[in-house]
């Protein structure tokens, strides 16, 4: 017999044929998702991208929001979204291989995410809304299914089912999705794997390996409200709002860092005015590490500090893909270690942020780090973080990987972004061998744990009321000439009613630090709202609403400010282990390397936390706050004449 011409993609074929062929299309699906965090990111890939469909479909009077639910205890993820929704056609079908309803630029177009969610694991919950359409439902031994050989398991259908998260009631449009990690051959099979225990620890993890941590170099982040929800193994519930569903890049997490553009335009500043370029302030040296932002025009100049060799083919790459970098270099692996197992506290030795090459693309990280290829200078593979983000690539099937020649120009400009760092080495802390202060600060910790021990067990109380009453006058006599006689005078106010925001611990020499204290909001509150003439160093009365007692502070002593920057720039001591400083004078080199906000100066009055407190300490390139201080030279010509201070103060402003 002769056969004519025909479409073998159009053959007829028998339904158990058609039921096998689907089988092994989603086996091989399912076979590109190796990495733990997948689930979470493909559910959340799918919500980001349900809800800018929205955004595009109704423009600025709309609000996306996403509520996310981590269940240790119940072992399952939720993730809930105000977004587009399916219709009853669309729902009926988005599980199948290789179906998508996105339309234009979307984080995912292939139609796998959906598939893998409801045929990788056992039970999947889904529910959608929208134009009238409303359904819940579970499909459930999905991955059984799939990895049954033997062909003797039914092949799982969507079930109406009672909701799980219960959030998805207060929307009108948009869909639910739960995972729960049971049955056999899921990975991962256990939430508890990674040791995150706090709501905080999650929204970290799924801000640095989850769409939820956008990755925006070159564009502005979009305006989602993100709830968090986390539920511990005991059933505690503990919610946190996300107020940037971005990246955490490290140098926003991690102390004391520098941008290279900041410090290629100081040295150009210095250049400009014939002064030697090469003598930088002191601020810029020692550092944790340096970063910096390269969009796609920078990329190709060799003035932003990288000098690339790109062929025609390359450049063609970087111009279509709109290719951006962020880079950080950190003087240690120390500094991941500090991180990721004594900030985060995640399961010793799971570093999330680390060494190498973050692909991604469509604003999201894609897959595990990769190795940066140099042939020189190895050890720096481990201390740089890149991410070379593609404005528009599609990874191959699922979230396996990038097409190889966009890995290769990843790990070009990686090695060019490593040695535009490394010509500014001589800026970095010297590696010593030990963790950045793990040892000073489990030395602090538990000094303060020993001394909040202390100040339960021995209570110093004096009940009588006819003590401590002012005689309008200090024992001291004279000014201060010495730290000692700052400790002495600080006391002195304290006990005489001038300042009434702090509770001291305790004062010891213990290691480095002078002491522990509160800072206090205690019954008769009115004794702590300002008055201009008659309580001066007081707060706003509406920050004094209800009392308040925070937790132990580090605090130092010192007769000038200038002495504790120079123990900061010695290394002595550590500047984010203070929370307090006590000084006579502020010096003149604050201004190197700070900003302050003088409380002093009455339209300042809002910013003052707490009773007594009459600067704001701030760091001059990042405008985050370091920590208050009372400077008590200052702060008695404030109270002996509060308007004859306002011309001083306002000197601050002008720095």
């Amino acid at each position: 017999m002769t056969l004519t011409n025909w479409d073998p993609l159009k053959y007829s074929l028998s339904e158990e044929i058609v039921g096998a062929v689907t089988k092994r299309q989603i086996k091989n699906i399912l076979k590109s998702y190796t990495g733990w965090y997948d689930p979470f990111s493909e559910m959340l890939q799918n919500a980001l991208d349900a809800l800018e469909a929205r955004k595009k479909n109704e423009g600025p009077g709309y609000t996306p929001r996403i509520w996310i639910m981590i269940n240790l205890k119940e072992n399952q993820i939720s993730v809930t979204e105000n977004g587009i929704g399916f219709n009853e056609q669309e729902f009926k079908s988005f599980l199948a291989p290789n179906v998508s309803f996105k339309e234009g630029k979307t984080r995912g177009n292939k139609g796998v995410g959906a598939t893998y969610l409801g045929y990788g694991f056992n039970f999947l919950q889904i529910g959608t809304k929208k134009d009238g359409f409303t359904f819940v439902g579970n499909i459930e031994k999905g991955r059984e299914w799939v990895e049954d050989v033997s062909n003797t398991k039914t092949r799982p259908e969507m079930k109406e089912s009672d909701l799980i998260h219960k959030e998805f009631n207060s929307i009108n449009q948009g869909s639910t999705f739960t995972l729960k990690l049971s049955g056999d051959f899921i990975r991962p099979k256990d939430l508890k794997w990674v040791g995150a225990n706090t709501v905080d620890q999650w929204g970290a993890i799924l801000r640095i390996k989850t769409p939820l941590g956008g990755i925006y170099i070159d564009s502005s982040i979009p305006g989602i409200e993100c709830a968090l929800n986390f539920i511990d193994e005991k059933d505690n519930s503990n919610q946190r709002r996300i107020d940037k569903c971005e990246y955490i890049y490290p140098h926003n997490v991690i102390s004391t860092c520098k941008a290279l553009n900041d410090v290629l335009d100081y040295q150009k500043e210095l250049s400009d005015k014939g002064k030697d370029a090469s003598k930088l302030p002191s601020y810029f040296y020692k550092l944790n590490g340096l970063y910096n932002y390269w969009n796609a025009d920078q990329i190709m100049n060799e003035e932003n500090g990288l000098r690339i060799q790109f062929d025609e083919k390359e450049k063609k790459l970087v111009s279509d893909h709109r290719v951006s970098i962020y880079g950080f270099l950190c003087y240690s692996t120390n500094v991941w270690d500090e991180y990721n197992d004594n900030i985060l506290k995640l399961r010793k030795g799971g570093r999330i942020l680390k060494g190498g090459i973050q692909l991604a693309t469509n604003s999201m990280p894609q897959g595990e780090m990769i190795l940066i290829p140099l042939t020189r200078n190895l050890w720096y593979q481990n201390v740089t973080h890149i991410i070379v983000h593609f404005d528009s690539a599609d990874p191959d099937l699922g979230r396996k990987g990038f097409q190889p020649e966009l890995e290769s120009l990843a790990k070009k400009i990686s090695t060019s972004v490593v040695g535009a760092f490394l010509n500014w080495k001589k800026l970095l802390r010297q590696e010593t061998g030990a963790p950045p202060n793990i040892v000073e600060e489990k030395g602090i910790r538990d000094w303060i744990l020993e001394q909040e021990k202390h100040e339960s067990e021995n209570p110093l109380i004096i009940s009588r009321d006819d003590v401590f009453l002012p005689i309008r006058e200090p024992s001291i006599t004279s000014k201060p000439l010495n730290e000692q006689d700052v400790i002495a005078l600080f006391n002195q106010l304290m006990a005489g009613g001038v300042i009434r925001g702090v509770k001291i611990m305790a004062t010891n020499q213990h290691q480095q630090y002078d002491g522990i204290c509160r800072f206090r909001l205690q019954p008769p509150i009115k004794n702590h709202i300002f008055d201009k003439f008659h309580n001066p160093l007081g707060i706003e009365e509406s920050k004094a609403s209800s009392e308040f007692i925070s937790i132990p502070k580090i605090l130092e002593y010192k007769y000038s400010f200038d002495a504790l920057i120079d123990e900061f720039e010695k290394e002595e001591k550590t500047e984010r282990n203070i929370q307090l400083v006590i000084a006579w004078t502020m010096g003149d080199n604050w201004a190197k390397r700070y900003e302050i906000v003088p409380l002093l100066y009455l339209p300042n009055l809002h910013h003052r936390d707490f009773h007594g407190a009459t600067h704001i300490i701030k760091n001059s390139l990042t405008g985050d706050i370091v920590f208050p201080a009372i400077i008590l030279s200052e702060l008695i010509e404030y109270i002996n004449d509060p308007d004859s201070v306002q011309e001083y103060q306002k000197k601050y402003l002008n720095f």
